[in-house]
C-alpha cells in the first residue's frame, strides 16, 4: 500500500506507457505496458462515418484527443458513441475508466471515498479508494462518462478544475488534502443523448471544456453489412436485412418526430438477425419478438401495427 497524508491507499496506480513513433489515425500510440484497463478490440471493427469536410468521425475524435482536448460525443442511443471511445483506447494502448452517470451519481462516485479496514495488527485504519476520475488522472487514462447530461451540476462540478488546459489543471481530494497534477495523457470523453427525459442542460462554461462531435446512424448499406457480420446470418438473406434496416430507419424517424418514445439501436437489429439464423424465425416474427417486448408500453400498439403493415 502507498500513503497519502497519513491515509492508506488501496493500490498504487499503473501509469500508461511512453509515447511511440506510431499513431492510429491522428492519435499517438502509447507503449504496451500490459495495463488491465486497456480494452481488447480488433482493428477494423468500427465503421467510420463521414464527418465534417472530408474527415471521418474517427479522424476528428483522434485529432481532438491528440491536441489535448476533451471530447463529448452526441447522438441517439445505439449510434456507437461509447464503442468509439473504447475502440480508440484499444488501438492506442490507453486504459479506459468508464462510468454511467445519473441523477443519483455523486461527486464521491467520481473522485473516490474513505472507508475503514482492518490493519496488519488488527487495528482499524482509514483507507482511501480512488474513483474512476482520480485513477484515470493519476495514470494517464481516458475517463469515459456515459450520459453526462443525466448528472446534476454538483456532480459534474468535480470535473471543472481537472478539465482546464494542461498547464493549469489540478485535482484536489478534500478528504485527504492531496492535490494531483493529472498525467499529460489524461483525457475526459463523454457521451450525451440530447433531449431525453430526466437530462439536464449543461452550463456553457462546462460545455466549452469539450470538443463536440455529433454521431449519426450508419448509412443503410453499411449497417446492413454490420448486422450480417455480427449476426453471422447467411449473406443470401441480405435483401431481408436491408428491409429490416430500412424499417428501423422509419422507426428512428418516428422517434425524432416524437411519435415514438423508444429509440431503435443496431444492437437490436443484430439480435433480430440472430433469431432468423437457421430459419428459427421469420423476419416479421423475429422483429415482433424483439421490439414489442423492448419498446415502451405506450409504443407497443404503434410498433405492432408498423411491423404488420411494413414487414
Amino acid at each position: 500500500m502507498s500513503k497519502a497524508d497519513g491515509v492508506s491507499m488501496s493500490s498504487s496506480p499503473t501509469p500508461v506507457g511512453d509515447r511511440t513513433e506510431e499513431s492510429f489515425r491522428e492519435l499517438t500510440k502509447l507503449g504496451d505496458v500490459g495495463h488491465q484497463r486497456v480494452p481488447t478490440i480488433e482493428q477494423d471493427t468500427y465503421h467510420e462515418r463521414s464527418g465534417d469536410g472530408e474527415r471521418t468521425d474517427v479522424e476528428i475524435v483522434t485529432r481532438a484527443l491528440e491536441l489535448g482536448m476533451n471530447v463529448v460525443l452526441k447522438g441517439n442511443p445505439g449510434v456507437g458513441k461509447s464503442f468509439l471511445i473504447r475502440y480508440l483506447c484499444a488501438q492506442t494502448n490507453r486504459p479506459l475508466y468508464r462510468m454511467t452517470l445519473s441523477e443519483t451519481t455523486y461527486r464521491e462516485d467520481l473522485v473516490g471515498h474513505l472507508h475503514l479496514v482492518s490493519g496488519e495488527n488488527g487495528e482499524t485504519v482509514t483507507q482511501w479508494v480512488d474513483g474512476p476520475l482520480t485513477r484515470a488522472a493519476r495514470e494517464g487514462g481516458i475517463l469515459l462518462l456515459d450520459e453526462i447530461n443525466a448528472a446534476d451540476a454538483n456532480t459534474v462540478a468535480a470535473l471543472n478544475s481537472v478539465m482546464e488546459s494542461r498547464g493549469t489543471r489540478t485535482l484536489t481530494i478534500p478528504q485527504t488534502g492531496e492535490q494531483i497534477t493529472p498525467h499529460e495523457e489524461f483525457r475526459v470523453a463523454a457521451t450525451a443523448n440530447p433531449g431525453f427525459q430526466g437530462t439536464y442542460e449543461l452550463n456553457d462554461a462546462f460545455e466549452d471544456r469539450f470538443r463536440h462531435i455529433e454521431l449519426e446512424y450508419l448509412p443503410v448499406d453499411v449497417e446492413v453489412d454490420l448486422v450480417l457480420e455480427q449476426s453471422t446470418l447467411d449473406g443470401g438473406r441480405r435483401e431481408e436485412i436491408t428491409r429490416l434496416v430500412e424499417f428501423a430507419g422509419r422507426l428512428r424517424e418516428a422517434y425524432r418526430e416524437g411519435e415514438l418514445s423508444t429509440p431503435i439501436t443496431t444492437r437490436e437489429l443484430v439480435r433480430i438477425a440472430q433469431f432468423m439464423t437457421d430459419d428459427f424465425m421469420s423476419l416479421r416474427d423475429a422483429t415482433r419478438s424483439e421490439l414489442v417486448a423492448r419498446v415502451d408500453e405506450y409504443d407497443e400498439s404503434l410498433v405492432r401495427t408498423l411491423i404488420d403493415t411494413q414487414l
